[in-house]
């Protein structure tokens, strides 16, 4: 007769495979798909935005088979608390915070269950256009509130000097902890942000919309 299965080998695998799924569904539900188009992994790739978040998850993850790569890496998290990682993608901005239509982006939505849960790591990125030579670019992030009739009122929240050298784009990470644990405890001040980052000729080089120079993307 068989012996009877471990049950914590029988729970370890019951929990990897439901982390699984956890991936695949994220993927789909951004890519606004119910299963998994039938093309190969390395399309899914280019199809896919570059952030290099969403990167990692195909990187640890075949898109269409079951197999698992890096089991190590999940190994040494199965007598841990349950971690997710959550991708938001970032929308248009409600046209409470626009002054003739600007700024367009970036407001991030978060389910309710999602608002419930502790902040561990979050990271804005940002994609910055290629440039031709050395520079120096100044990113800052401004959060939004309605527009009054004394007019906009962003405030400053971070601000980097950034060293660029790079022909292809460029992306940026930036730790947005604090933000986010402030969005969840009162989510009614969460309107967006504003991204800009200027190089020494006032031009900006953050992508915040798809259109020329968004190729990186």
């Amino acid at each position: 007769a068989a012996e009877p299965a471990c049950p914590v080998c029988l729970w370890r695998r019951h929990s990897k495979e439901m982390r699984l799924e956890s991936i695949k569904s994220q993927i789909l539900s951004k890519l606004r798909l119910k299963e998994a188009p039938n093309i190969t992994r390395e399309v899914v790739k280019q199809l896919l935005p570059k952030a290099p978040p969403l990167q990692q998850i195909l990187d640890l993850h075949d898109f269409q088979g079951d197999s698992l790569q890096h089991d190590e890496y999940l190994e040494e998290d199965e007598y841990h608390a349950t971690t997710e990682t959550v991708i938001s993608m970032a929308q248009e901005t409600d046209p409470a915070v626009q002054i003739e239509g600007n700024p367009h982006c970036c407001f991030f939505n978060f389910s309710p269950k999602i608002m419930f849960t502790k902040v561990v790591k979050a990271q804005l990125w940002v994609y910055l256009r290629p440039v031709q030579h050395p520079s120096t670019v100044y990113l800052q992030i401004l959060r939004l509130k309605p527009v009054t009739e004394e007019g906009s009122r962003h405030i400053r929240i971070r601000s980097l000097k950034i060293d660029l050298n790079s022909r292809v784009g460029h992306w940026q990470s930036i730790d947005f902890k604090h933000v986010l644990q402030n969005w969840f405890k009162q989510p009614q001040n969460n309107w967006g942000i504003e991204i800009n980052a200027f190089d020494p000729n006032g031009n900006d080089l953050a992508v915040t919309s798809l259109g020329p120079g968004a190729e990186g993307l």
